[in-house]
């Protein structure tokens, strides 16, 4: 019985021959090998039409064809699954010795490019022993070579050591099975279809089958020879005609295609990569969407999908093909669900992006890694859907968390455990103790954990998993069964268990684990899938997304264990027949012929101009191929400007109401007004006001009435410089309580002394930084900022000396000062019967003041910001500086102190020397500025004046009146847009 291989390029009817022999052989059971799973359904479908009964036959992947060659052979094996191999994989790296390696051993990319170098060895037929015998003759090879080997080497004894196999050594050990019994397989014949390149074990396969068994073996084959498209292949067809016993080349046809797309799409297919081979006009049959953003070219994709299927082309017609599905899809099943379009995407993303994979690996990491474990993983943790009722609890945990710069698990768990509400997380302790008991106890605690967090949110309900819980369902499923797999492996391997299923490395793993999403090939279903996944059928349209430089062509990865280079020198020196990887771009021509010669009707090619933030985006030179021979390609775009469809090209009802809003005329948002009567009686700062709080209104009453008023909660620490500002005002109250004045310059390292102490104690109670090294460098930087202002004020000298620290007035303190009040100048004489006019109460807190011999009072109030223009006393009116003239009231009227000045002290930056206001007659140091020296009716002025707009604004203030001001209300102007609404000029 013949091995025969039918060649010949697409749409050459090598379907209709193949399918016909698989036909013309049911009396015979035949099998039909065809290459994904997806195909099995579909060429039974397609085999059956017409059929009433179907009398025999099979159609099987390869994977399902060597089975059955296995037990028909008599070989029975177990096989390891792919995690169980990975893990395998990984126990041969910790004991292969290496050195050139080492360095990148322990790292999860290269587990994986070793799982795919042995992986590729096997399907090469390529023994361990063999491979390390080329390898020696190879000249000078590298030390990583040797070591790989020897990873390949410790791979197939790990195998040899479970009594186990994996998929590519079952299937190649079946092989041999099959070989020392070729009579086992029978008369059933083979049909291969579908198929563009082969393993080098489907090719042992088939001449087995052909040659040893001599079963009836029928080969299809997409290939041309001396064509550009076939380059890749053309191996392939050289191998399977040199051991065939019939070649049948079938000359192309023209024949399938619609009448109307017939000449631009067949010159397509014949003239694509050939210079000037065919040209043809596209007219209607093929054409460019060209979108500014991948949102852009998604939506662009899914209207004209649904232009098709509202022209009456089936769902399951309709092919849209990317190189790499699971780059966007996400954003397709967004689009296309939104545009209420029927798909198939079978797409898969890793455990750790599901909901119930992100909870279950974050309580893992709390648990088993607490060192490395971070806040961020308590709180995914609790998040998890249905572990609290109050997600408010798991907020404010964050807002703890973020306030307090907490870095730590053990200070995030002691935070959750200890604040009202909250409860003792035993699981981190029983997920603990069960990894103290072993690896197979461990494996039963987190299975136990993940089915109680996927029930949790539907505990005591009949409910019905809708399709965003049903991603967790499936998450749960890949979850359980690895789990599975590896208590297997553990079991089987019980001296290296812990190795295998070390924390850290099986919680990557799981991490990793494929959970698939979507939806299979159905009816009516627009199939979304990659080049490979449509190679074996036809469709009426198909749209070619991605076409992108970098994305289609997709670019080559350079081997990271075998060279081409080497692979050429071991070919030669040892007989191998290891295949060059290096080169992408023949592979990358032929799946871009394949796709765009799987149309009947119509090809839609989709590239874009722009990313989503504007920058150029360069289209795939795969469309000045199609150009070549399509010069009359017509484009359609959607710029990244268009925010909206135009109205008349809406494809939806929620795109069609986009547009209309769009359209509509804009309506500005009005300003904030000001506040009710109402509101005004319920304001917080009314009775008692600060110098700050009318500093802060007279910038900008909104920004006073969001920060004072309603006060949101920060989500992150205070700000660096208010929080370091902070501390040093109580290391200094500290310090200045202790040392004596005038400080001894000759004797500074007493200062230091207690500076530093006063430092080790306060710096504790303030958030300067996330973690210990930052802590203690602001500290370290605090200290060093303190003495330099010490030293500056001891150097500059003066008359005056502290005498009162951090003094407080209108605090309610029983030991306190009172709070001042103040009442604005009346400008002539009252009404009768009229009533007086309120007063303004004033509040604070007076950073420091300082006494000289004649009891004369100097006002210091610290500013650990940058210098503001307001600090000298020429701009105090202009910019409303209020703080330390009233400071200078409340010393004269509270303390019955003289005021000599007022000044406002940096604490940090490269001048230190105070700004502000003293009078010319004090001797109060070097350190002022000429232009801040006042006479007493100067000053006497600058109070009153300070006074008098204080109660000014105070009666606005209690009046409730909220003027906009953005040019004054922040550096960067305005600071609440959302709530003041003032409409740029």
């Amino acid at each position: 019985m013949p091995l025969k291989l039918i060649t010949g390029p697409a749409n050459a009817a090598k379907a209709g021959a193949a399918l016909g022999a698989f036909r013309g052989r049911l009396r015979r059971d035949p099998w039909l090998v065809v290459p994904n799973a997806a195909d099995v359904a579909y060429f039974e479908a397609e085999l059956a039409e017409g059929i009433a009964v179907r009398r025999g036959g099979h159609v099987v992947t390869f994977p399902a064809l060597v089975r059955e060659l296995a037990r028909r052979a008599g070989y029975a094996a177990r096989v390891v699954t792919p995690l169980q191999r990975e893990r395998l994989v990984a126990d041969a790296i910790a004991q292969a010795p290496l050195e050139a390696l080492a360095p990148i051993a322990g790292t999860r990319g290269f587990l994986h490019a070793a799982g795919a170098f042995t992986a590729e060895m096997e399907r090469s037929l390529l023994t361990p022993q063999r491979l390390t015998a080329a390898v020696r003759a190879l000249p000078e090879a590298p030390a990583t070579l040797h070591e790989v080997a020897a990873i390949y080497d410790r791979f197939a004894r790990g195998l040899e050591r479970l009594q186990r196999v994996d998929g590519d050594l079952f299937a190649w050990r079946a092989l041999d099975a099959l070989r020392a019994r070729p009579s086992a397989w029978g008369e059933t014949p083979v049909v291969f279809y579908g198929f563009d390149d082969f393993t080098r074990i489907e090719l042992d396969a088939i001449e087995t089958l052909g040659k040893v068994v001599g079963a009836d073996v029928l080969v299809s084959l997409t290939f041309e020879p001396g064509r550009n498209a076939f380059a890749s292949r053309a191996r392939f067809a050289e191998e399977l005609a040199q051991i065939a016993d019939e070649v049948e080349r079938m000359p192309p046809l023209d024949d399938w295609y619609d009448d109307a797309s017939r000449g631009p799409l067949h010159a397509l297919e014949r003239g694509l990569f050939e210079p000037a081979a065919f040209t043809a006009e596209p007219g209607d049959a093929a054409a460019l969407l060209v979108a500014g953003g991948e949102r852009a070219e998604a939506e662009l994709v899914a209207a004209e999908v649904l232009r098709l299927l509202g022209a009456g082309v089936p769902g399951d017609e309709i092919a849209v093909v990317l190189r790499t599905p699971a780059r966007t899809a996400s954003l397709l099943e967004q689009v296309f669900g939104a545009y209420g379009i029927p798909h198939a995407l079978d797409w898969r993303v890793p455990l750790s992006h599901t909901a119930l994979g992100r909870g279950l690996l974050a309580l893992a990491r709390c648990a088993l890694l607490p060192d490395e474990a971070r806040p961020a993983d308590l709180l995914a943790y609790l998040r998890t859907p249905g572990r609290l009722n109050r997600l408010e609890l798991a907020d404010r945990l964050e807002l703890t968390v973020r306030r307090h710069a907490i870095v730590r698990l053990d200070g995030a768990r002691a935070a959750w455990e200890e604040a009202p509400g909250g409860w003792p997380l035993r699981e981190l302790d029983r997920l603990r103790g069960a990894a103290a008991d072993g690896p197979a106890a461990l494996l039963g605690a987190l299975a136990r954990e993940a089915r109680a967090l996927f029930v949790a949110p539907h505990r005591g309900a009949a409910h019905v998993l809708d399709p965003s819980e049903e991603a967790d369902a499936r998450a749960l499923a890949a979850l359980l069964r690895a789990l599975e797999e590896l208590g297997e492996l553990a079991a089987a391997e019980p001296r290296r268990a812990a190795e295998l299923l070390g924390p850290e490395p099986l919680l990557a793993a799981l991490g990793e684990l494929e959970v698939s999403l979507g939806e299979p090939p159905r009816a009516g279903a627009v199939l979304v899938s990659d080049p490979l996944g449509i190679r074996a059928r036809r469709f009426d349209t198909v749209i070619v997304c991605g076409l992108q430089e970098g994305e289609f062509p997709r670019p080559a990865h350079p081997e990271p264990f075998l060279s081409d280079d080497v692979r050429r020198e071991l070919n030669t020196v040892a007989g191998l027949r290891l295949a060059p990887r290096e080169d992408a771009l023949a592979d990358e021509r032929y799946l871009f012929y394949a796709t765009v010669s799987r149309p009947r009707r119509r090809l839609l090619l989709s590239t874009r101009d722009a990313d989503e933030d504007g920058n150029p985006a360069l289209p795939s030179f795969f469309v000045d191929d199609v150009r070549a021979v399509l010069p009359g390609l017509p484009e359609r775009h959607r710029p990244l400007s268009a925010v909206t469809w135009p109205l008349a090209q809406a494809p939806t009802e929620a795109e069609r109401l986009r547009a209309e809003a769009l359209a509509a005329p804009r309506v500005e948002p009005r300003p904030i007004a000001s506040l009710s009567a109402a509101a005004t009686a319920r304001l917080r700062q009314r009775e008692v006001l600060s110098a700050g709080a009318l500093e802060k209104y007279a910038r900008c009453p909104v920004r006073w009435f969001v920060e004072s008023e309603l006060q949101p909660a920060r989500f992150e620490p205070d700000p660096e410089a208010m929080t370091r500002g902070s501390c040093i005002h109580a290391v200094l109250e500290r310090s200045l309580a202790q040392l004596d004045w005038p400080l001894p310059l000759d004797r500074f390292d007493e200062v230091e002394a207690v500076v530093r102490a006063a430092v080790a104690i306060e710096s504790p109670r303030w958030v300067l930084g996330r973690g210990a090294a930052a802590q203690a460098a602001a500290a370290h930087e605090i200290v060093a900022d303190v003495l330099r202002l010490l030293r500056h004020e001891a150097e500059a000298g003066g008359a005056f000396k502290p005498a009162e620290l951090e003094l407080q007035f209108g605090m309610g303190a029983e030991d306190g000062l009172p709070a001042l009040e103040l009442r604005a100048a009346a400008d002539g004489p009252a009404a009768p019967g009229a009533p007086e006019a309120e007063p303004l109460r004033l509040r604070g807190v007076i950073d420091r003041v300082d006494l000289d011999l004649a009891g004369r009072a100097l006002v210091r109030d610290y500013k650990s910001g940058r210098p503001g223009r307001g600090w000298a006393v020429a701009n105090w009116r202009a910019e409303d500086q209020l703080q330390v003239a009233l400071y200078m009231v409340v010393v004269r009227e509270l303390l019955r102190r003289e005021p000599a000045g007022g000044v406002y002290q940096p604490l940090r930056g490269e001048e230190l020397r105070p700004r502000g206001l003293v009078r010319a007659d004090v001797n109060a140091g070097s350190g002022l500025y000429r232009t801040d020296r006042r006479s007493e009716e100067e000053l006497e002025e600058e109070l009153a004046a300070a006074a008098e707009r204080a109660c000014q604004l105070a009666a606005r203030l209690r009046a409730g009146l909220l003027e906009p001001s953005p040019d004054t209300c922040g550096r960067d102007g305005c600071a609440y847009p959302g709530i003041c609404r003032v409409v740029d000029q």
